[in-house]
């Protein structure tokens, strides 16, 4: 089988459906107070597509070694559109809390230290399982002097929104975990803006502090980082359906068989083009968002509670998944011989790496997200 054959992403999904399915019977993880679960249904399609696109980013790069996008439009956007959501997701769900919740915007050191919390636990591990893949790729003798490999640490330590460095000049560095890290500080530029949003749409002077915190990390951000409209249009997508939610009409029913057949109509379209950056085809994704922030569950698959129970392991999956990928191709099988590997033998590996990604993945969020979460809530009611 050619990895290239959408018969390959099929395959995946199935297998990490099945696997979570069984994980599932036996451990139920899903947080049954959340009132988007169609978001958190979308949430485990996209995890599983971000992997997907990298497993092909992988089969390319074994036979040119050049870390390129896929040229198929298909596992392109696998990738790219999936991000693109992720990003309206977050927009939609802090928003949504800014319009709705005012203890939101009420005390900001309790939402920041929900959002540290959430994020920061995990990344860590994955920067520490990064750094030492690193090491071992160079066989931890130092090639920088140590000011710069602490430095470089740093980088990568604070979300790489300032830099991201070769860790000790170690090639492989930006590979080992599939380069997902690059939208980590588009995230956090979010979280640091709803401050100065909230500022706009409610302009209360108690707010202009935090405010003018806001806008100073903005500026900072696009002098050190930059700001790519298109992943700015994505978050401005993701908070249009908060606004029709609490201001539209209540008597439109977007879970329609016309909106669901809409939404497969313009997931069809978006495989015309091969990078989601594309105008039209950024539009294309806000619409299928908006639908299914809408209530949207397209025909009720996004429903499912094994698709719900793989998007409350979608922030491990995303993490984590590219670092198993590099361990099985650079420990288990050797970059020479896995550059040997024949199109159906690469599949056949990258199916057996695929319910690791899932155990892994809710093992990562079992004993480290779910207990830093937990964590934040109790820290939240000690301090108020």
């Amino acid at each position: 089988m050619n990895p290239l054959n959408p018969l390959f992403a099929l395959i995946v999904f199935m297998l990490a459906f099945g696997t979570a399915y069984i994980l599932n019977a036996k451990f139920k993880i899903l947080n049954t107070n959340n009132r988007y679960e169609t978001i958190d249904g979308m949430r485990g399609f996209l995890a599983i597509s971000v992997f997907i696109h990298h497993a092909i980013i992988w089969f390319h790069y074994l036979h040119t070694n050049t870390w390129e996008p896929p040229k198929s439009n298909l596992y392109n956007q696998l990738g790219q559109t999936s991000v693109s959501l992720f990003f309206m997701i977050t927009s939609f769900l802090f928003v949504s809390k800014l319009l709705n919740q005012g203890n939101l915007a009420a005390n900001w050191k309790d939402f920041f230290i929900g959002r540290i919390y959430r994020l920061v636990p995990l990344y860590i591990v994955s920067i520490i399982l990064l750094t030492t893949i690193t090491m071992i790729c160079t066989h931890w003798r130092l090639n920088v002097s140590l000011l710069d490999f602490l430095q470089q640490l740093l980088y990568w330590v604070t979300f790489t929104i300032y830099d991201a460095p070769k860790i000790n000049n170690c090639e492989f560095t930006n590979i080992i975990n599939a380069g997902v890290i690059w939208s980590l500080p588009y995230e956090w530029l979010f979280y640091f803006s709803l401050p100065l949003l909230y500022l706009v749409l409610v302009r209360k002077k108690k707010a202009l502090f935090h405010g003018i915190l806001s806008l100073v990390f903005i500026v900072l951000f696009y002098r050190f980082h930059g700001i790519l409209k298109p992943h700015f249009m994505s978050f401005i997508g993701g908070a249009i359906a908060p606004f029709i939610l609490k201001y539209g009409s209540k008597k439109i029913n977007f879970n329609s068989i016309l909106l669901s057949s809409l939404i497969i109509i313009s997931l069809g379209l978006i495989l015309h083009y091969n990078s989601s950056d594309n105008l039209i085809c950024k539009l294309l994704i806000i619409l299928i968002f908006n639908l299914i922030a809408l209530g949207n569950n397209l025909f009720g698959l996004l429903k499912n509670t094994t698709l719900k129970f793989l998007g409350e392991l979608s922030y491990s999956t995303y993490l984590l998944h590219g670092i198993l990928i590099f361990c099985v191709m650079y420990f288990g099988i050797g970059l020479t011989n896995a550059k040997k590997l024949t199109a159906t033998n690469y599949s056949l590996i990258l199916f057996g790496i695929t319910p690791f990604v899932i155990l892994i993945s809710f093992l990562t969020y079992h004993f480290i997200e779910k207990p830093g979460m937990d964590f934040s809530k109790k820290l939240r009611v000690r301090i108020k």
